[in-house]
């Protein structure tokens, strides 16, 4: 028990440096969100100053700003719109992801590899050199004003990255379970949806996560190809609450804050297959 003690208290300064750099450096990621939060609530002839106040003045918090901007703007309609894309993007591309890289990782022929390397070139093209073609291919279609469009942009935008992603998982799985699986009658489709996909239930969160991220953030394919406002996405609304001459910066945090609540939630419900995956890989190293 001594030594014990003698052994605890010598490793607790560490631990107590530990603590106050991880502290630090939290306070440092999320104050940009707290300076958000702050903005809703706080007038913003208040903040606007050479020196402004870091807690909120006594008396002056309101969450008025964010009663207007549910009451003045179409708010429901924009997450709507987000919320749909998104499932949309996310279940499309961890179909052909999890296609994709089973495909990269159980064969390995000079075309395959081709393709594979391809996807991952293609991912590095700026959605700005894109923007131009893929506006006139969905123009020609008759796709614009149309959340399709936007889906199917956002597909082709997540896949490269996250095939990529699915065949690291897929590596992960022995390939002798696989075939013990078409040695008992399973054809190689059944064998990926009966034995394989219950495997990477991790690999298909984090797929599932990276490309609600990437379409619920999307501006600049939701904004080209949905000029009509009824079809906005919130990250496009939020844009609109900057004016020509002004800028609405309380409505405009309350926005944003409004539209981080959804990607929190889903954090919270696919928490556990993230770490899953996360202590799957630690044990595998």
């Amino acid at each position: 028990m001594g030594v014990t003690a003698v052994r605890r208290r010598a490793t607790t300064p560490r631990q107590w440096g530990l603590l106050a750099v991880s502290v630090a450096v939290l306070a440092v990621l999320l104050f940009p969100v707290y300076w958000m939060v702050m903005t809703s609530v706080v007038p913003s002839q208040q903040l606007l100053t050479s020196a402004p106040p870091l807690l909120p003045p006594a008396g002056s918090v309101s969450l008025d700003a964010y009663g207007e901007v549910l009451t003045s703007r179409p708010i429901g309609r924009w997450l709507w719109n987000s919320a749909l894309v998104t499932v949309g993007t996310a279940a499309i591309a961890v179909v052909v992801s999890t296609l994709g890289g089973y495909s990269l990782s159980r064969f390995r022929t000079r075309g395959q590899q081709a393709m594979g390397y391809t996807l991952l070139f293609s991912r590095m093209l700026p959605g700005t050199l894109l923007i131009i073609p893929v506006f006139v291919v969905f123009a020609s279609a008759g796709m614009i004003n149309n959340l399709w469009a936007v889906v199917l942009v956002n597909v082709a935008a997540t896949v490269p990255f996250t095939t990529w992603l699915m065949k690291g998982f897929v590596d992960g799985v022995p390939v002798e379970v696989e075939e013990a699986a078409m040695i008992d009658g399973c054809g190689r489709l059944r064998a990926l949806w009966l034995v394989v996909v219950p495997l990477l239930r991790p690999g298909l969160a984090t797929t599932f996560t990276y490309a609600c991220i990437l379409a619920w953030g999307d501006f600049l394919f939701a904004r080209t190809l949905m000029p009509n406002p009824s079809g906005w996405t919130i990250t496009v609304g939020i844009a609109s609450f900057i004016g020509e001459f002004s800028v609405d910066w309380s409505g405009l945090m309350a926005a944003g804050i409004l539209s981080m609540v959804p990607m929190l939630v889903l954090f919270v419900f696919l928490e556990p297959f993230l770490a899953r995956g996360m202590a799957a890989g630690s044990v595998k190293g």
